[in-house]
């Protein structure tokens, strides 16, 4: 093994933080051996502006670096993993290292835009899967009425900082960006003074949120490049030492998701030119995978999937809820109080009263799921993000870009589980039992699906026999309370779950 480990990467202030956090990892796992960091612009890095697209295959970021890998003027080359192209290599090995940053994209958004309405809206991005997906997205989540206006996409080239320059000088109303990005450049520490220009451009990042609005695109409807958030190292295949070093600061779980998000992009060409956007997320109910875009031949993919579905079917006349159609529930409205200035978890559109009203510029808006998220948006509201309908365990993270802790109080019904909460509750409405037919033949009922505790609760209780059914439920609380009130061994392979109630009737329910 050579004396000094030659780490090297692109110039850019992101590309060195990234070599320079690759780099702390590995000295902490090997204290006496000896790393040096080099940094060079790419083709890429050079020229800004000729569209991504237009150099796909060309290894428009990468090529320079991996001639160095090879003359051995390098060790271990550091990448972005989304940049790398899809084709098997010959001399060289892709190893995705340390954990995933988060993987989703932002959308930033002028404040003076939302004050003062343009009649038309002009985006941002050089990336043709994020124009295909912004269009479409901002027409359903945007707050009416900007959403009808007409959507302009314009491209923009350059590091974060160049970017987020041209976003604040133009008459743009927004611009897409990876969140890992900003993630990455705000929450990096720097005592050693490695990079003499990260306050400098930690204090833009702060300047751009202050006069931006923003909205964390949810991955279901706006899935990300694949392996976007994810570090790779590109070693020459022989330097099988590296491998196993490289390996000590790998995750598991980051190694999987980045390779089949690049396997799913595989099977439709590939490229940076793409308009396909793949997320696979592991959880403990199973895998999600997220596919949406167009391919080069104009195939519409729009997948949504959950993995470990047990091969099941029923009749419409042996599951809960009746005729596998939702049970009529009453709503009343309640007296409410919400403290000042806290930030809002919505867990129904319907949970948000009418007389309530939430600033964008200093408190947060957050949706369970994408109906609650169009609810809010269609009466006005500027929504931050989404759990997506994956139930409230999924974080916002929302803290490094905003600049400070979030406060969430959870808007819901009366009955809701104040337990299984992350967020402390208050009930804005109540909730009538669900309205059960009569008459109601529980021993014909081989399988539930429950939409609530409360739900869950109130049926069981006056039909204790149902709690021997099969039970199907979304992702979240109402997942965990049950398989808690049944426990180990009364859940196993007895409690599933649904990414929603009309996947499930798809899924389950024989036509």
């Amino acid at each position: 093994m050579s004396k000094t480990i030659k780490i090297g990467g692109r110039s850019s202030l992101l590309s060195r933080i990234q070599i320079h956090t690759v780099t702390s990892a590995l000295k902490e796992k090997n204290k006496n051996q000896i790393f040096e960091t080099f940094f060079s612009e790419s083709k890429g890095d050079k020229d800004l502006t000729t569209p991504l697209w237009q150099f796909a295959g060309r290894g428009i970021f990468t090529k320079d670096l991996q001639e160095d890998l090879l003359s051995h003027k390098l060790d271990i080359v550091i990448h972005s993993f989304k940049d790398m192209d899809l084709k098997e290599r010959k001399d060289t090995t892709l190893i995705p290292i340390l954990k995933r940053e988060d993987v989703r994209d932002v959308l930033l958004f002028k404040k003076n835009k939302w004050i003062n309405l343009p009649n038309e809206i002009t985006i941002l991005t050089s990336s043709p899967r994020r124009e295909y997906h912004i269009k479409e997205f901002l027409k359903n989540y945007f707050p009416t009425p900007i959403s009808n206006f007409e959507i302009k996409i314009e491209s923009v080239r350059g590091n974060i900082q160049t970017r987020l320059r041209k976003y604040l000088d133009h008459e743009s109303g927004g611009i897409l960006v990876a969140k890992a990005a900003l993630d990455r450049i705000v929450n990096f520490q720097d005592p050693s003074n490695l990079l003499p220009e990260l306050k400098e451009v930690k204090q833009l990042i702060r300047e751009t949120m202050n006069v931006s609005l923003f909205m964390v695109l949810p991955s279901s409807i706006f899935p990300s490049a694949p392996a976007q958030g994810t570090l790779c190292a590109e070693i020459r295949k022989e330097d099988k030492h590296l491998e196993s070093m490289l390996a000590e600061i790998s995750d598991l779980e980051t190694k999987q998701t980045s390779n089949e998000e690049r396997e799913i992009l595989s099977r439709y060409g590939g490229g940076c030119h793409q308009k396909i956007g793949v997320t696979v997320l592991h959880r403990d109910y199973g895998k999600v995978s997220f596919i949406r875009g167009v391919t080069e031949d104009g195939q519409i993919l729009q997948t949504k999937e959950l993995s470990g579905s047990p091969n099941l079917t029923f009749s419409r006349d042996e599951v809960w809820p009746p005729n596998a159609k939702m049970a009529a529930r009453q709503r009343e409205r309640l007296t409410y109080s919400i403290p000042k200035d806290v930030d809002v978890f919505v867990s129904r559109g319907y949970a948000f009263p009418l007389d309530l009203s939430v600033n964008p510029s200093n408190q947060i808006l957050w949706s369970a799921g994408l109906s609650t998220w169009k609810d809010l948006a269609l009466r006005g509201f500027w929504v931050n993000g989404t759990c997506d309908g994956l139930g409230e365990s999924e974080p916002p993270e929302i803290d490094s870009i905003l600049g400070r802790k979030t406060k969430f109080v959870k808007l819901t019904h009366l009955d809701s589980d104040k337990h299984s909460s992350i967020y402390p509750v208050i009930p804005t409405y109540f909730v009538s039992a669900p309205e059960i037919p009569i008459p109601f033949d529980t021993s014909k009922i081989k399988a539930a699906y429950w939409r609530s505790g409360s739900e869950f609760d109130i049926v069981t209780k006056r039909y204790p026999e149902l709690l021997n059914v099969i039970h199907f439920v979304g992702p979240g609380s109402t997942f965990r309370k049950i398989k808690h009130t049944l426990g180990e061994e009364g859940s196993k392979n007895k409690v599933f779950v649904s990414l929603s109630f009309e996947s499930w009737v798809e899924r389950y329910i024989k036509p």
